[in-house]
């Protein structure tokens, strides 16, 4: 099929073998897109489908949204808002054979970006994995637009051994398929099919379908792992193909340095969040404990307990360190300080300096190195006696259940946060932690520690200040010392300075008012010089209205002020 280039943005095809092509919505991508193309379609395709993988990525983050449909409402959002119209059109339909001009161009989208990005992430095991991923969320998402001509036209075209059982059979099987399909009551008017058991694996490790004879029996809701499964496969296999083909186009340069460069083209929300203000070092342990993300805490508490760090743990907490504020000097004298246990001053220069001065750009090639991401923390090999990485992936589910109960995370919350890491969703884990730590969800969808704690720190500011507000309406500023009562509340309204004072009131020998100590809070001890150039006299252009003081008191509060000494 020849693809002809009518203007910057658009690729024409010739209309009439879509049907053929491109039957249905949702494309399992087994057969590679034929025809010639210009290379800047081609760029921008590419470009395209790593937007939408982004935002797939993002969306999936975020923790505000719990169910699938909040996801794909959010996701459709974020396409139609950057102008992915193609792609949001795909994520709503319904498996329609629809033969408009637009939809099939959404289709032939779809099909040459997906083959695009398998030559850019076909090389490295995570990239890779992190492809498929996204793929696997975005297949999900369209496939519950579908009804159920959809399906089952999906079902044809792919020839993938999904056969629905007679009515007949049911019935002979109706108590089985009962008990095994868990929330499922209608059994007797749902459709059911069978299929072999090793194209079900996560229905069979879940234990959540009737097995028999080597065929699982499964309902119309659950079919959709029969599909995932298979595109998975599809997925693993292509992306060894596509090493082949990228080998192929290797002597093009232009090819070849575009699809090498398009990962770092666009970032994302995982990009660096660099703190604007320096943060003493002297803080670390009270902000590990309320700032941190648990990876920087537990690396921050194996360093405070064991007085060293290996090579990688010094750079994932060294590196989050720079991120947040630290100055090589300070960090040069934290890192010395927690290693001095165990080493003296002289070896610490000799063995570790370098490598603080190192990566922060001070030695040898003098690269400014940024703190890591939450990819390539998960993505990171942890041995024995190793913190850093993603407590979340690394650590086993008993010693992360510790972890948090030490840290007073109620049971239910911890119980969640342990299902969410079993299930490789990460960031989401992440995400709820943070919730319970700070009493409510982040703002925006946490891809990298050093945006993790950027976030905590305005939520933290902000409660912070809204404290400060609440002090100042119960204290307001003209009253000092302690309220009491009588009089005192006159005294907080319509305070008269005295002569020798720049404070209200002058505490009596005799009465109520002790004279207070030196060390209170809020005592009435007459203001420096430096503090009075607060108190200003008011600028001739400011107009001052007269007040008639006894005119605001009653008999009993004016014979008192009277009565001052």
């Amino acid at each position: 099929m020849d693809y002809k280039v009518r203007c910057r943005q658009t690729i024409i095809a010739e209309t009439s073998d879509f049907k053929d092509n491109y039957a249905h919505d949702i494309q399992m991508y087994d057969v590679p897109p034929m025809g010639e193309m210009s290379l800047e379609d081609f760029q921008e395709l590419g470009f395209d489908r790593l937007k939408v993988l982004r935002l797939i990525e993002t969306t999936n983050c975020r923790g505000d949204l719990k169910t699938l449909e909040d996801r794909k409402k959010a996701l459709y959002d974020s396409l139609k808002s950057d102008g992915l119209k193609y792609y949001a059109n795909l994520l709503f339909a319904d498996g329609s054979n629809s033969q408009s001009e637009e939809h099939s161009l959404s289709r032939m989208k779809d099909h040459i970006s997906h083959f695009i990005l398998r030559l850019v992430y076909c090389h490295d095991p995570e990239q890779s994995k992190w492809f498929m991923n996204q793929e696997v969320e975005f297949f999900k998402l369209r496939f519950s637009s579908l009804d159920k001509k959809g399906v089952e036209h999906l079902l044809s075209i792919n020839n993938l051994d999904c056969i629905p059982i007679s009515l007949d059979e049911k019935l002979d099987l109706v108590e089985e398929l009962t008990s095994s399909s868990g929330k499922v009551t209608n059994i007797d008017i749902i459709d059911i099919y069978k299929v072999n058991f090793e194209k079900v694996i996560d229905l069979v490790r879940g234990r959540k379908i009737y097995l028999k004879a080597g065929m699982a029996y499964i309902t119309h809701m659950d079919i959709i792992s029969v599909f995932v499964s298979y595109f998975r496969e599809i997925l693993v296999a292509g992306l060894e193909s596509a090493k082949s083909m990228y080998y192929n186009i290797s002597d093009d340069e232009r090819l070849t340095r575009y699809l090498t460069g398009l990962p770092s083209a666009f970032s994302g929300m995982a990009r660096v969040v660099w703190s604007t203000t320096a943060t003493p070092i002297d803080k670390l342990n009270d902000l590990s404990k309320s700032s941190y993300p648990l990876c920087m805490r537990t690396l921050h508490e194996a360093l405070c307990n064991n007085s060293h760090l290996k090579n990688s743990g010094r750079m994932q907490y060294g590196l989050f360190l720079k991120g947040i504020g630290v100055t090589l000097e300070d960090a040069l004298r934290f890192w010395s300080h927690a290693f001095a246990k165990k080493i003296d001053g002289v070896a610490f220069e000799k063995k570790y300096a370098y490598s603080i001065r190192h990566y922060f750009g001070k030695e040898g090639r003098q690269t400014n190195y940024t703190p890591y991401g939450c990819q390539k923390i998960i993505s990171s090999a942890v041995g024995p006696g190793e913190y850093h990485g993603c407590p979340f992936r690394h650590m086993d589910r008993d010693s992360l259940c510790q972890k948090l109960t030490s840290y007073g995370i109620f049971a239910t919350n911890t119980t969640e946060i342990l299902d969410l890491a079993k299930d490789g969703q990460y960031h989401l884990a992440c995400a709820k932690y943070f919730e319970v730590v700070h009493n409510k969800p982040a703002s925006k969808p946490l891809l990298h520690p050093n945006a993790y704690f950027a976030e905590s720190r305005v939520i933290l500011t902000e409660d912070d200040d809204a404290n400060k507000d609440i002090d100042k309406d119960r204290f307001p500023q003209g009253t000092t010392g302690t309220p009491s009562n009588g009089s005192s509340r006159r005294n907080d309204r319509y305070s008269t300075p005295s002569r020798n004072t720049d404070f209200t009131g002058t505490p009596k020998r005799n009465d109520r008012y002790s004279t207070p100590s030196r060390n209170a809070d809020g005592t009435n001890t007459p203001l420096r010089k430096v503090q009075r150039t607060n108190y200003q006299t008011p600028s001739r252009d400011i107009k001052m209205t007269p007040v008639n003081i006894a005119e605001l008191l009653n008999d009993d509060d004016l014979a008192e002020f009277m009565n001052t000494e």
